[in-house]
């Protein structure tokens, strides 16, 4: 049975809250059964301009061209980031992080290369976790970090030249020579996630490290 138009908004706000990551209009869709993409963008818009008129310090804004996140606006996160639960993320989980971070956007299937067939489970956590987010590409995915990833690690945006900056001594020291093979050859977009798995399939020890995580 259909809902009114305050019902669903409402239930269009609880999923940018809960999810604490991008949202694209289809994905809202589905979660929510509202058949109607225009019909969810309206509610979108009518939730950010609520937000906006009362002058709120969250904010729901448009991001990667069709996706939509709710937000701390930059002016007061600084001030309550000491108040946000930090991830709970192993050591394995953490280094993997920090790959996408530095390397985003980074598909899936090159992380799975750098990281061994463990990060599968280390990208599940990191999207579950609203961390990061991951768009289809080609026969992998595109991995990215998030605002709320920006956010619980006190960065004043989510620009990824900021980030990618600030993770690139750790990055480089933790793996130089498999950042070097890997930027200089580019590896290959075109190998599937499946492939990659085959490969890391066994490997019970990080390939940058040679400890097992």
């Amino acid at each position: 049975m259909r809902m009114g138009l305050i019902e669903d908004k409402a239930l269009v706000e609880a999923a940018l809250f809960v999810s604490g990551r991008p949202l694209s209009v289809k994905e809202l869709s589905r979660a929510l059964g509202i058949r109607s993409l225009d019909y969810i963008e309206k509610l979108i818009e009518l939730i950010a301009a609520e937000y906006a008129e009362r002058k709120s310090a969250i904010e729901v804004v448009k991001v990667l061209g069709d996706k939509y996140v709710m937000q701390v606006k930059q002016e007061y996160s600084q001030q309550v980031i000491h108040l946000m639960p930090r991830p709970d993320l192993r050591t394995g989980e953490l280094k993997t992080l920090a790959l996408i971070a530095y390397l985003q956007p980074i598909e899936q299937s090159k992380i799975i290369k750098l990281r061994g067939s463990q990060a599968y489970e280390h990208v599940r956590k990191l999207l579950e976790m609203g961390m990061i987010y991951a768009e289809p590409y080609e026969r992998t995915k595109l991995l990215r970090t998030t605002p709320k990833f920006a956010e619980l690690y006190g960065f004043p945006s989510d620009d990824p030249m900021v980030i990618k900056e600030a993770f690139k001594k750790v990055v480089h020291a933790e793996y130089s020579d498999l950042i070097a093979k890997l930027e200089g050859k580019g590896g290959s977009s075109e190998e599937s996630d499946e492939n990659e798995g085959e490969k890391g399939e066994g490997q019970g020890e990080s390939p940058a490290t040679g400890e097992t995580e």
